[in-house]
């Protein structure tokens, strides 16, 4: 693995939201660190040049940093960066190779910009609409690529890197992406129908494809990153043959994130639409739910590290607790008893543990 394309790409993925966070809230410090973040990575990217994939990236990174800073260019200069960190040089590479793929990065950075912009900008729909439009259409995106990468092994709960006697099969990482897949599209067909119905800001419905969202990009995002680390301990000629999979995913989960700040930006609390301000004590049961799926993942990885597989109870219990923990968050009726029982399985979890 190339180190110096490897933390640009870790930069880059950086440089995204925080481009879009600065956009979204008016704040300039955030617009100059992504810019600054994006430079360091082209950076980064010329020192590993020579490897064929680090150099359009370097373009698109540039293009975020200097031409016209948006998260979409940063996201795809990410996704290039990373191929380049795992795929090695070639042998033997034609002097010629190179300018034409330069220009059309260039021209790949521009496009992707003016399409985030225009996606932003467009009349066509209200202006209220636009935001859960772009949150849908993302979450579909995602579904989609999921459905696509690894021959679409994944709607029988499988994934693998390579093909043939080298293929590294990835169950944890299966499990993972295709969690992220039912969720998503729970979310995008919830955000659909608030869309359809024209029901007011703050419904039920687009509450629910909006929490739904937000947590299959984090399923998404985790399972990227559980398949790009699986895949460097354990196999990397397998994470070279499966790199554009990995790219793929990290850009449609990419493109879900940068949709979801422009969701929540454009739903601020305290609106007449009916979004209210959380509790004190909604705050801290969102933080215990997000514990709770913290212990499920340290508890995966230590029934890897332990007995090799994440077929275990204490990772069937812990998991199960997580999603108890995902319902009681829910703005939902019966909100006392969710809570409870969230409460009273994770006394049951620690007891067990103990």
């Amino acid at each position: 693995m190339n180190l110096a394309a490897a933390a640009a790409a870790l930069a880059l993925a950086a440089a995204a939201p925080f481009s879009e966070l600065g956009r979204a809230a008016g704040r300039r410090r955030l617009d100059h660190a992504s810019r600054a973040l994006a430079a360091a990575a082209g950076v980064l990217l010329l020192v590993a040049a020579v490897r064929p994939a680090a150099r359009p990236a370097a373009v698109l990174a540039f293009v975020a940093a200097a031409v016209f800073p948006r998260g979409l260019p940063c996201l795809a200069a990410a996704a290039a960066a990373a191929v380049a960190a795992v795929r090695p040089a070639p042998e033997a590479a034609p002097a010629s190779i190179g300018a034409w793929m330069l220009v059309a990065a260039l021209a790949l950075g521009l496009a992707a910009a003016a399409l985030q912009d225009m996606a932003e900008t467009s009349g066509s729909a209200p202006k209220k609409l636009a935001a859960p439009r772009a949150a849908a259409v993302s979450g579909a995106l995602v579904v989609l690529t999921l459905m696509l990468v690894d021959g679409g092994h994944i709607l029988h709960w499988g994934y693998g890197l390579g093909a043939g006697a080298t293929r590294l099969e990835l169950p944890g990482a299966a499990l993972v992406l295709g969690l992220a897949l039912l969720v998503t599209l729970a979310g995008s067909l919830s955000m659909g129908a608030h869309l359809l119905a024209r029901s007011p800001d703050g419904s039920r419905a687009s509450r629910m494809g909006q929490s739904l969202l937000v947590l299959g990009a984090g399923l998404g995002a985790l399972g990227v990153a559980v398949v790009a680390g699986q895949g460097l301990s354990r196999n990397e000629a397998a994470l070279a043959a499966g790199a554009v999979d990995v790219a793929a995913m990290l850009i449609a989960v990419g493109v879900l994130g940068l949709a979801l700040i422009r969701l929540l930006a454009a739903s601020p609390a305290g609106e007449a639409a009916g979004v209210r301000a959380l509790s004190g004590g909604e705050r801290v049961l969102r933080l215990g739910a997000a514990a709770a799926m913290l212990a499920a993942a340290t508890a995966g990885v230590e029934s890897w590290q332990a007995e090799g597989t994440y077929v275990t109870a204490a990772l069937a219990e812990a998991a199960s607790v997580a999603l108890l923990g995902l319902v009681a968050v829910q703005p939902t009726r019966l909100r006392l008893a969710r809570t409870a029982l969230f409460v009273v399985a994770l006394l049951a979890l620690l007891a067990r543990g103990g």
